[in-house]
């Protein structure tokens, strides 16, 4: 199939998604992070004006000297930047003159800009298309941009993946959207464009697959299931969420925010999950082999009594879902290979020994209480548990913010900030196309405040230390709390409905005509 490069809709989104990725880089770059500088202030003296209230008693506890401890380490974690300072790089194809101009035109220098082209013919195009004896130009390079990932200790402030199949294919965008994160090729903050391709509504068999996986992903973020027990009977509500997708404009809708939530899946859970389940560090928490602990778990199997207990891990049940239907009723779902597909893409390069489904379903148990502790972690793990030191503030704190905060703090993984976000939608001759820039941050301003985990019972016991902490962490869960539930579930501090610390929305996909 050919593509446009050149249309007018094609021309109008590459320069909003370009200027605005320089902008957030540079000029309102006090913007480009999951929580602002002023939010732990700002929650503070929100609690202190609550006069005569208990929230009123615990903030006045807090030494503000934490409180400018805290901002001192934001600031840095964020940086400032000039756009001559910017790394970028993105895929040739055969006009890499065109986004090459937007960058530079908004200041960005040639020197500091990268192209990749893997397919000889389409790069022997790219460099026809260049007057080589002009010294500004971009770099481009004779390869996968997932293959220089995982081989070049480069890393960018902006990435443009502009893919020309749809979200799960044989061109693997998705997978290079994993390889960036698995090699943790994009700074932080740091700015990801991604342009995949729309369905094809001739193709009746690739549509119906997807309407599959989309309907089963939505069923399971309404904490629904598929199947009826452990027999092999699609559920009713099941068959009900597909007829309501299977419309063309429904589709498209829903595959539009797919596209975004498994980009967003990517850098936020899949990655770094594998991250550490494959490292060393998982042997801080527990008290047995980690190889030991998933042979456990696999023996066990699944069962759909399980997978029915998982109520508030949308990705995790998704995707344990499909490994019990694979093993239960794998003629029952026409999705399950594009579900599979799906898994593979978002695991990067396949360099992890174990694989989505296990290092899942071992940080599911782990945080159900149902793998063995270290001692130490188990008594750290008590204090969250019953301590008096952990006023409740809104959500009561559990065991998921002790594991979530350990796990983070060395999985690294990166957050969108979703109202910084720009999501389009256009056609290039028949073929819609959706992209998505999508802001990420480290937040290191949060997993560096904590010390290691066996430090960590003891710092909590301060409660300046403990409360700056929490209310930091309150503007991250107001990122992902329409979102994503596999972190930082009941994290919240303060009620999302506030004006001032309210929870943050993508914006609609907006047609550009």
């Amino acid at each position: 199939m050919e593509y446009s490069y050149t249309q007018p809709q094609k021309n109008k989104v590459r320069h909003f998604v370009i200027r605005r990725a320089v902008e957030l880089m540079t000029t309102m770059r006090s913007e480009a992070c999951c929580v602002r500088n002023s939010y732990v202030r700002d929650v503070y003296e929100y609690f202190l004006n609550k006069e005569e209230s208990h929230e009123c008693e615990e903030a006045e506890k807090i030494d503000p000297s934490y409180i400018r401890e805290w901002e001192k380490l934001q600031l840095n974690a964020i940086g400032m930047k000039r756009a001559e300072e910017l790394s970028v790089c993105y895929l040739a194809g055969p006009e890499p003159i065109n986004d090459f101009k937007e960058f530079t035109e908004m200041g960005v220098l040639p020197e500091n800009i990268w192209a990749f082209e893997i397919k000889k013919s389409v790069y022997s195009q790219a460099l026809a298309s260049l007057q080589l004896n002009e010294f500004k130009q971009p770099k481009i390079i004779k390869t996968s941009i997932e293959n220089f990932f995982e081989n070049t200790p480069r890393k960018f402030d902006i990435v443009y993946i502009d893919a020309c199949a749809s979200l799960i294919s044989d061109q693997h965008a998705l997978r290079s959207v994993a390889a960036l994160f698995q090699y943790h090729r994009l700074n932080s903050p740091g700015i990801l464009i991604t342009n995949f391709a729309g369905l094809d509504h001739s193709n009746q068999s690739e549509i119906q697959e997807y309407v599959d996986a989309i309907a089963r992903y939505d069923i399971c973020r309404n904490g629904q299931t598929c199947f009826a027990q452990d027999n092999p009977i699609q559920s009713e509500f099941y068959r009900k969420k597909k007829i309501s997708l299977d419309t063309n404009d429904s589709l498209d809708y829903k595959y539009g925010n797919f596209v975004t939530q498994m980009v967003c899946n990517a850098a936020l859970i899949s990655i770094p999950i594998l991250r550490f389940v494959n490292s060393p560090y998982v042997g801080i928490l527990i008290n047995k082999p980690i190889q030991e602990e998933i042979e456990n778990s696999n023996a066990n199997g699944l069962t759909g009594a399980y997978i029915r207990g998982i109520k508030y891990n949308t990705f995790t049940r998704f995707f344990l879902e499909n490994s019990f239907i694979m093993e239960k009723m794998p003629n029952q779902f026409l999705g399950i290979n594009k579900v599979n597909k799906l898994m593979n893409e978002l695991s990067g390069k396949n360099s992890f020994h174990y694989k989505i489904p296990e290092c899942l379903k071992f940080l599911y148990n782990l945080k159900q209480n149902k793998i063995e502790l270290r001692e130490e972690v188990s008594r750290a793990l008590d204090f969250y548990s019953g301590s008096k030191c952990m006023y409740q503030f809104l959500d009561k704190t559990n065991e998921n913010l002790f594991f979530d905060t350990v796990i983070n703090q060395l999985a690294y993984p990166m957050h969108y900030v979703a109202g910084q976000s720009r999501r389009y939608t256009y056609i290039a001759k028949s073929q819609r196309m959706f992209t998505d820039l999508i802001l990420f941050d480290e937040c290191r301003y949060i997993y560096d405040w904590m010390p290691s985990v066996n430090q960590l019972r003891q710092a909590f016991s301060n409660l300046s230390w403990q409360y700056t902490f929490r209310f930091g962490l309150d503007g991250l869960v107001k990122q992902r709390i329409n979102y994503n539930n596999e972190f930082f579930f009941q994290g919240s501090v303060i009620s999302k409905n506030i004006d001032g610390f309210k929870a943050a929305h993508f914006p609609e996909r907006q047609w550009i005509e």
